[in-house]
């Protein structure tokens, strides 16, 4: 009965390895936050814009593709992001092994958000983590970004079962009053508190499934993902 006692309470303090990723711009912006607000996460930040990428805060940089595009990023060429991220992709596959669950957040519309998010995402979930992706919309009057975004978008939830759409457009209708920076501000710090949501209800789904060895189950809750367009309402 001992043995028994002991094996159950060690068993409650597993808890899965997480890591969140930003890419490019939006998704290096919001993970500065997270990187400062959850310290139980692991936080990695990929981008092509060499200048970007330092002041960004993460546990760990990937700067990308400078032999292409010599730091200066993609210019919005999503084909060019996809082509960085299939170059790197040894090292960003070394930097995700290990994980049990990677979180992806990205905006979509730029050829970095759009073009390496779909690669980091299959190589996520080629290393049998559980793979969720927050995409960043664009907001409608970025006509030149809707094309692109919508791609992304697309790309996205071909490759990954769980996806959670932030629309700027519904941001700024939510938040009439505010300026673009605190708006942004907002949608940040949503983000951060709905992973560290979303990390304790898998902490508790994992160990209700580790003793089957079906890791895969635990993400069963979270699909389809839950809407963090209403959490960026309820909470600002």
């Amino acid at each position: 009965m001992e043995a028994i006692t002991a094996y159950q309470s060690t068993e409650c303090d597993i808890e899965p390895k997480v890591a969140v990723v930003g890419i490019g711009g939006a998704g290096c912006n919001v993970l500065s936050d997270i990187y400062w607000a959850d310290g139980s996460v692991d936080t990695i930040a990929i981008n092509t814009d060499r200048e970007a990428l330092k002041v960004t805060d993460a546990d760990k940089k990937l700067y990308i593709c400078k032999e292409v595009v010599k730091g200066e990023g993609t210019g919005g060429d999503s084909f060019l992001g996809r082509k960085c991220a299939k170059i790197h992709a040894d090292e960003i596959e070394s930097a995700l092994c290990g994980y049990d669950a990677v979180f992806i957040v990205a905006g979509m519309g730029g050829g970095t958000g759009s073009g390496v998010a779909p690669v980091v995402a299959d190589i996520a979930l080629r290393l049998n983590a559980m793979t969720f992706s927050i995409l960043i919309d664009p907001f409608s009057f970025e006509t030149a970004r809707t094309k692109v975004a919508r791609e992304g978008i697309a790309q996205m939830r071909s490759i990954c079962r769980a996806v959670a759409i932030v629309e700027n457009d519904l941001v700024l209708k939510n938040m009439p009053d505010v300026t673009m920076d605190e708006a942004f501000k907002a949608v940040n710090s949503s983000v951060s508190r709905f992973i560290t949501d979303q990390k304790r209800k898998l902490t508790g789904a994992f160990v209700d499934h580790l003793h089957l060895n079906k890791i895969e189950d635990a993400a069963a809750p979270f699909y389809p993902a839950a809407d963090l367009q209403d959490e960026i309402k309820t909470h600002n």
